[in-house]
């Protein structure tokens, strides 16, 4: 077989056979995911053994299960099957046996007792995290909810995200108070992490949207592309690093024309603003102020005035003003600095011109 798309280079017949990589992308190396799959273990193990403090009734039950059936080898279960917590009710037959409630306390002191190896430092994903953690001044919750949200994006199966997922959320309280159980860390200091402008997500490292409350724990542990693509990319020097964070990639996927997101999903997804500047930018209308203003806010929480961004308008594309509330906030990072929002129009003055 001849791939023609690379020059006409010659793909073995056997990985045609039995294509356990797909010919032209890059496997993963075995290092980072192996420090993946361990470390996602010991999480889930962190979830198991605080489970009874986070949900309770079905979603206790459900997200229990999923934990016993990632360590069933461990524990000693051989046959691990879906359980009647998975299927909605009314899917379910009207005879159909009560499922056995799993106790909160003898469930804590199994997973408790597991011994669950140390995830081996030697990969690029863990020196990329030590060198952005030291490059941008991370404090540790940073660097944890860096480490956490990589783990539940790219952990296969997805055990870990799933079981995230099953924790409900009213409201940021009740965020900051699981992330604090999670994460081993005081509430005062997960706080002032998350607190607008939220850094992490003004870097475009998670995706988690902090103008709201999620509606789960999965939502505000959401990992960028970009911080998949930094953390497992091999760099060779720490500058390297800053510069592949840095580099322009492809805009919002919604953005992407290939997908055809309708408008009626966008208004779903977003609050109306935002929607409005990603409605815009598909039919390649140029930003208003007032647009430009919900993109900051979107992106740091920041109300800026649709006034200060009237020079603005026309001029900043949407993927431009996410670069450079990306740039302007990681330059403050390297130098251990507070954004403000002077600084920040600065540079989106400077984008435009």
């Amino acid at each position: 077989m001849t791939d023609t798309l690379s020059g006409g280079a010659a793909v073995p017949e056997a990985l045609v056979a039995a294509p356990l990589v797909l010919p032209f992308t890059v496997p993963e190396r075995p290092s980072n995911v192996a420090f993946r799959q361990a470390q996602a273990a010991r999480m889930l193990q962190t979830l198991g053994v605080n489970l009874h403090r986070l949900v309770d009734g079905d979603e206790f039950q459900r997200a229990v299960r999923h934990v016993r059936g990632f360590f069933a080898p461990e524990l000693g279960i051989a046959d691990v099957r879906i359980c009647s917590f998975d299927i909605p009710r009314f899917l379910l037959p009207v005879d159909h046996p009560a499922e056995p409630l799993i106790d909160p306390a003898s469930f804590t002191a199994e997973i408790a007792a597991l011994t669950v190896s140390e995830p081996d430092g030697e990969c690029a994903v863990a020196r990329n995290l030590a060198w952005l953690t030291e490059l941008l001044h991370l404090t540790p919750v940073e660097r944890k909810l860096l480490l956490w949200a990589y783990c539940a994006e790219t952990q296969h199966p997805a055990v870990l995200n799933r079981v995230l997922g099953w924790m409900p959320c009213e409201n940021w309280a009740d965020v900051i108070e699981a992330l604090s159980i999670l994460l081993e860390e005081p509430v005062i200091a997960v706080a002032e992490c998350l607190v607008l402008p939220c850094r992490l997500q003004a870097m475009r490292l998670i995706l988690t949207e902090t103008q709201r409350a999620p509606s789960s724990l999965c939502r505000c542990l959401e990992a960028s592309d970009t911080l998949v693509e930094v953390l497992e990319t091999v760099h060779r020097s720490k500058n390297a690093l800053l510069f592949d964070l840095m580099e322009p990639r492809l805009p919002h996927w919604s953005l992407q024309p290939k997908n055809d997101v309708p408008d009626a999903l966008l208004l779903e997804w977003f609050d109306q603003p935002v929607a409005d500047v990603f409605i815009a930018s598909l039919s390649g209308r140029p930003l208003s102020a007032a647009d430009i203003s919900a993109v900051i806010t979107w992106l740091t929480g920041w109300q800026v005035p649709d006034v200060q961004c009237e020079p603005l308008a026309g001029h900043l594309p949407l993927d431009v003003i996410e670069r450079t509330v990306q740039r302007c906030f990681v330059e403050h990072g390297q130098r251990n600095e507070p954004v403000t929002v002077l600084a920040l129009m600065q540079a989106l003055y400077a984008g435009a011109s």
